[in-house]
């Protein structure tokens, strides 16, 4: 196991800025019941009940079993590592009432899944044995600002990562055409995707049953299930909404094609038009993302502009964070819908590192206008991960 060392100065200096004096995240076996921070903190799991508490001068703390002790000494970042002879929070309680603590971070999180790791059970243990004998009662609060920053900053090794997928992504949307012909089916080109994935050694980004999204007949829902068969039509779009994984990142983007009828030599005018209002929204608000900026003001930008053409508003966020998995928790880019609205997800600023989707969408009757693009956010502005797509992808079966 590691700590990431390039992720502990964005801890210090997230636990300063949101005036949290400790950070403490506790768990077990957390391959079974997850705890979201821990693959973004570097290589490192729970077994047997394990803490740790990171402290605003700059210290990080292990609480870990006898069997475990000697492990943790060797991890470069983890400066005091304390064996437990009894319970994990006897000693929990012998080492935090010693500290002068005003403000402790737990991993709770009503409106960030990211941020929301520590179980029900465990806190239970950790306010009966421990936060309620404290002689000191500290304020508790949500993790999420931190978990936030710490998640969502990514270093310039990770956004190359995160670029490297998205790259790959790309090229492989880009190759569904070579496959298409009378008869092809979604589910064809579902395994297309797979196929030419694997074969090089990535993964799907989500999971593999519902990666990619292939949407090619109007008439059948969209959204996050498992794969619907139906043939390509000729005068239909495709939609395809795909990334692919590899060394702990992901990718998610969304691809256009049009299927050509026999007398066509390219899409008809008013399809064109409704795929470059959707082109140019993403563009739009690629432009106007800043450090600084939050995420309602980002989605307004796209979103007035989609429905001054006279389509409907999405019934969606404008985009959400990706690297670690696809969604990755965070502050988003979204409307004030009741599920979006939530002040720290929508009306905290971005900040550099952050990297985003952005992923409009209209209906029209001849199938789903969505693209989605992947940007980076930089001191000057956003920045493409990969080469947008300006023009539908023809199909001539």
């Amino acid at each position: 196991m590691y700590l990431d060392q390039e992720k502990l100065p964005i801890i210090y200096e997230a636990m300063e800025r949101n005036c949290v004096d400790a950070w403490l995240i506790m768990g077990r076996e957390s391959i079974m019941k997850s705890e979201p921070i821990l693959p973004v903190l570097g290589d490192m799991d729970f077994i047997i009940a394990t803490t740790l508490i990171f402290l605003r001068e700059r210290k990080c703390l292990a609480i870990v079993s006898p069997l475990d002790v000697e492990g943790y000494k060797l991890i470069e970042g983890i400066d005091e590592v304390y064996e437990y002879p009894k319970t994990m929070e006897e000693t929990i309680f012998e080492v935090i009432n010693k500290l002068d603590i005003k403000t402790l971070a737990l991993d709770y999180s009503q409106s960030d899944s990211a941020a929301d790791g520590l179980s029900y059970g465990m806190y239970l243990k950790l306010k009966r044995e421990v936060l309620d004998r404290l002689d000191k009662h500290p304020e508790i609060v949500s993790a999420f600002p931190v978990v936030s920053e710490v998640r969502g900053r990514k270093t310039s090794s990770q956004i190359e990562k995160i670029r490297h997928c998205a790259i790959k992504a790309d090229e492989f949307l880009r190759r569904v055409p070579e496959i298409c012909k009378e008869g092809t089916t979604s589910l064809d080109i579902f395994n297309f995707l797979h196929e030419i994935a694997y074969k090089e050694g990535y993964g799907m980004s989500w999971a593999d049953s519902q990666c990619p999204g292939v949407n090619c007949d109007p008439d059948v829902p969209s959204g996050h299930m498992g794969i619907i068969e139906t043939p390509i039509v000729k005068g239909y779009l495709i939609n395809i909404d795909y990334g692919v994984s590899k060394d702990g990142y992901c990718s998610d983007l969304q691809r256009m094609y049009y299927v050509l009828k026999d007398d066509e030599d390219d899409a008809p005018e008013h399809i064109k038009h409704a795929f470059n209002v959707i082109r140019d929204a993403v563009q739009m608000a690629k432009d106007f993302m800043m450090p600084g900026k939050t995420g309602f003001e980002v989605d307004q930008i796209a979103r007035h502009y989609v429905v001054d053409w006279g389509f409907d508003s999405w019934n969606a966020a404008l985009g959400h964070q990706v690297g670690h998995v696809t969604h990755d928790g965070g502050t988003i880019l979204a409307n004030r819908r009741p599920r979006y609205n939530h002040p720290e997800l929508i009306d905290t600023p971005l900040q550099v590192g952050n990297v985003f989707t952005i992923e409009p969408g209209i209906e029209i009757k001849e199938g789903r206008i969505g693209l989605e693009e992947d940007v980076v956010l930089l001191e000057n502005g956003a920045e493409w991960l990969v080469e947008p797509q300006k023009e539908l992808i023809l199909i001539r079966l």
